[in-house]
């Protein structure tokens, strides 16, 4: 029998229709058919039988999967082993939540109680896995198949990834449009990635003054040769980090004459939260620069997609918009009557307010970072600009415009990219820029205090052989645990990094002013590794022994090199190994000369 028709067979034989159509035992054992010779047909009837049901199990189009009770697989077609990329040995026995993406795992595991709890039929959508890792979106179709008091799960799998897909497009579309509807009284242009117009506004079309088709144009082409590549950089600013930046500049008409121009650009996204289109939303405010008053102009912009108050020159708070309602979580009323101290985070002092205003009575303004707090407590980054508005009389500040954009993405991306940049992917450890600093200042340290240090180099017995035995992964995870131990041997005040490969480095400051106590501390930290690291490790279920060599040099106030005291660690943990490994060494000044 071919395994097509074993496993076949095996779903057949599960079926709930096989099980309500098949012959009663005691009618078909009738002595009375027996003696006539009928009996001996139905047993080759039930196997005609079962052999159709098999064939259409195994041939059917759709992908289907028969679960035992634990969730493993009891049986599978030919298109459900396709649809997963594997065979159906490899498929067979095998927990069914393998298939699915982990953080949906829980999820499946209800919805497969519940249909084994005897609800009626269930569907639901989940993230699937193929035998190569590939993800794709699925849609499962269960149901409960009971034969002889043993329940089974019939699933049948389909891959709506397609529909997914139209659905995140037709998403990005809705967002568009809408995006588009809520600005038609601005000028509004959705621009490609290299500036070119997609889409304008009738009243952007209205400011050229003539029908010419403006799709597939540069929108930079009429911007005041001076303020143009200003606005470039910051157009490619915003498209390298999705991040909407506001603008000032000159916009030149075909008649000559100048118009001011503000604009605050925003970003399209796609499924993958990848930036595809920048809408810039322009304002012409030439008549607005001119007028008396600035406060007029503030009304004018009051209500958009940023947040807002206006106070009055004691900094009472007058009105406040929407977006701040939002961004803040204060309604409007809460706030009118009160001041700006309301949002005080309390990490800034007096003299940074101090300076602050100090800025805005001498220049009329002030922008810059600050930290502030909403109705709910959260304290968050938030870009802040405040504008005095003269009166229109003698000069002096009548009102104050101030406005908040919330940076926390922004500030959340900085520190993710300073995390990259010194700290180890693999294990989380200081990598060798960030030691290198810190042995710098260590060094810089100790030359003024007068005080020891030490530097301990470690690496890892027969971590190649490893490798090449058990493949990267369980080197990988051997590293981790090594990274782990690590950190529970040093103080605060101490490093332990990766230098790279199996090569680990702790570096010991503040040992003190005598050298024989350092020497004695630094050999009782290193003994402590010695033993973390002399030890087994648990290796996706194997027991692995590592043992280390560690090479340990001293530093003090007179002056060396970051490469020599690392070359010294070098030469000493290299005198470990020649002494039998798992040991540690000195450096000896005296047997290098």
């Amino acid at each position: 029998m071919s395994p097509s028709d074993r496993h076949g067979r095996g779903f057949g034989a599960s079926s709930p229709e096989r099980s309500s159509s098949a012959p009663k035992a005691g009618a078909s054992r009738k002595p009375a058919r027996r003696q006539h010779g009928v009996g001996p047909d139905a047993p080759e009837a039930s196997k005609r039988f079962r052999n159709n049901y098999a064939d259409y199990f195994e041939f059917a189009p759709s992908a289907t999967l028969v679960l035992a009770e634990d969730g493993k697989i009891a049986g599978v077609n030919r298109a459900a082993a396709a649809l997963l990329g594997l065979s159906r040995e490899d498929l067979l026995n095998v927990p069914f939540e393998r298939f699915v993406a982990p953080e949906q795992r829980a999820e499946l595991r209800s919805n497969l109680a519940a249909t084994m709890d005897g609800s009626p039929h269930q569907a639901w959508e989940l993230s699937l896995l193929r035998g190569d890792g590939s993800c794709f979106a699925g849609q499962l179709d269960g149901a409960r198949l009971t034969r002889r008091g043993q329940s089974r799960l019939a699933l049948v799998l389909s891959d709506i990834t397609a529909r997914k897909q139209s659905e995140a497009a037709l998403r990005e579309q809705e967002e568009f449009f809408h995006l588009i509807a809520e600005r038609l009284g601005d000028l509004v242009a959705v621009l490609d990635l290299e500036g070119r117009r997609i889409y304008n506004s009738p009243s952007y079309q209205r400011l050229f003054g003539d029908g010419r088709n403006l799709r597939g144009t540069d929108s930079f082409a009429e911007i005041h040769e001076e303020d143009r590549p200003r606005i470039r950089r910051a157009f490619a600013e915003t498209v390298r980090t999705g991040v909407g930046r506001r603008g000032d500049y000159r916009f030149v008409l075909a008649d000559g004459s100048v118009r001011e121009m503000e604009s605050m650009g925003d970003v399209i996204t796609d499924a993958d939260g990848r930036v595809t289109r920048v809408v810039v939303v322009s304002r012409d405010v030439t008549d607005r620069k001119l007028a008396e008053t600035q406060l007029r102009i503030a009304a004018t912009a009051f209500e958009t997609h940023v947040a807002m108050i206006v106070t009055d020159d004691c900094g009472v708070i007058l009105k406040a918009n929407r977006a701040f309602s939002e961004l803040t979580g204060y309604a409007a009323e809460e706030v009118v009557g009160l001041t700006p101290k309301l949002f005080q985070s309390g990490r800034h002092d007096a003299a940074f307010y101090g300076r602050m205003w100090d800025c805005i009575r001498r220049s009329g303004s002030w922008q810059g970072e600050i930290w502030n707090r909403r109705r709910n407590g959260e304290v968050y980054p938030q870009w802040l600009t405040i504008t005095a508005v003269p009166d229109g009389g003698d000069g002096t500040t009548d009102h104050y415009v101030a406005t908040m954009t919330d940076i926390s993405e922004r500030k959340a991306a900085e520190e993710r990219i300073r995390h990259q940049a010194l700290y180890d992917d693999l294990t989380q450890l200081p990598n060798r820029r960030l030691l290198i600093d810190r042995l710098k200042w260590a060094l810089t340290a100790c030359a003024r205090n007068r005080r020891w240090g030490a530097l301990m180099l470690i690496d890892l017995d027969h971590f190649k052989d490893l490798n090449d035995t058990h493949g990267h992964d369980h080197g990988d995870l051997l590293l981790q645990l090594v990274a782990l131990r690590l950190a529970g041997c040093i103080r605060e005040v101490d490093t332990a990094a990766r230098l790279g490969g199996d090569e680990f480095v702790v570096m010991l400051s503040d040992l003190g002013e005598d050298a024989a106590e350092a020497r004695r501390w630094a050999a009782t930290v290193g003994k402590k590794v010695l033993e973390a690291l002399n030890g087994s490790y648990d290796l996706f279920g194997k027991q692995y022994h590592g043992t280390p060599s560690i090479g340990i040099t001293m530093f003090d106030h007179q002056r060396k090199s970051v490469d020599e005291l690392l070359k010294q660690a070098d030469l000493a943990m290299y005198r470990a190994k020649a002494d039998g490994r798992n040991s540690l060494s000195f450096f000896d000044p005296e047997a290098v000369g």
